[in-house]
């Protein structure tokens, strides 16, 4: 298996101190040590400035004003030693084993980026326990694609792609973006119940749109027409059978295994 020494982690954040120590945290308690750990500090004030200086294990990127999540995912990619990136958002928790579980499942694959499965909103329940037995019931469940909060990709993806893309700004159809590259290169993907994590979700992005601009969402999206000559979601029979295909990959996945891959407390 890839070796935990070779993982480097880069997780940017902006604000949102609590979320940020509750995630790191939760890395850093676990026996799973990685090669490194990057923050890109986006222009924080709230003290999270303060806090990355007073603890051990981590690597700091500041930047003097918010960058954007693309950007900001490529400073710490650009500045990382590992054979496999970790990308997180600072509103992701881990439980024990979940790295491990998902480098074991990108060996055994061959895919070049993977994610592990995920439940978003409130964490009101016991991570740990919880995360024991959604991998014991779902550790053969899979679907294609990837979850942009939580993703694992081989170096040799970016040698082969590029970077995440800067046109997008602040956050938003970067990740489906890279995913549509990804693909169009013939490399794979994969989500995987054998590993698990809380997403609290959207934290970031709507603290943006509160203090930075409402405006970016759409320009996001209208960046990514230019470039793929088609919305996001498509026109309304794609939209209407990707809707249709979402629910039922995620109903067949509660019948099978009694959870979802992607479950919404």
């Amino acid at each position: 298996m890839i070796p935990l020494s070779r993982v480097s982690l880069v997780i940017p954040v902006y604000n949102q101190l609590l979320h940020t120590m509750q995630c790191l945290e939760s890395i850093l308690r676990l026996p799973d040590k990685v090669g490194e750990i990057i923050v890109v500090d986006n222009a924080c004030t709230d003290g999270t400035p303060e806090y990355l200086k007073a603890i051990d294990g981590v690597t700091v990127i500041r930047n003097e004003t918010n960058l954007g999540c693309a950007k900001a995912w490529n400073q710490g990619v650009q500045a990382s030693k590992g054979d496999v990136i970790g990308i997180l958002t600072n509103d992701i928790v881990v439980p024990p084993g979940w790295l491990p579980a998902l480098l074991h499942f990108m060996e055994q694959t061959g895919h070049g980026i993977v994610s592990p499965a995920m439940r978003e909103g409130p964490l009101d329940y016991e991570l740990d326990k919880y995360a024991a037995k959604f991998t014991a019931a779902c550790r053969t469940a899979t679907r294609p694609g990837l979850l942009g909060a939580c993703m694992l990709i081989k170096r040799d993806v970016f040698d082969a792609i590029g970077l995440f893309d800067e046109g997008f700004s602040y956050g938003g159809c970067e990740d489906t973006d890279f995913l549509w590259r990804a693909q169009r290169a013939e490399i794979t993907t994969g989500v995987t119940g054998s590993a698990f994590v809380h997403h609290f979700g959207m934290i970031t992005q709507n603290a943006v749109k509160r203090t930075e601009s409402k405006a970016y969402p759409a320009q996001n999206l209208a960046h990514f027409r230019r470039k793929w000559g088609r919305t996001v979601r498509g026109n309304w029979l794609q939209r209407r059978w990707t809707r249709l295909r979402e629910r039922w990959t995620e109903r067949y996945e509660r019948f099978r295994y009694g959870h979802a891959l992607v479950e919404r407390g």
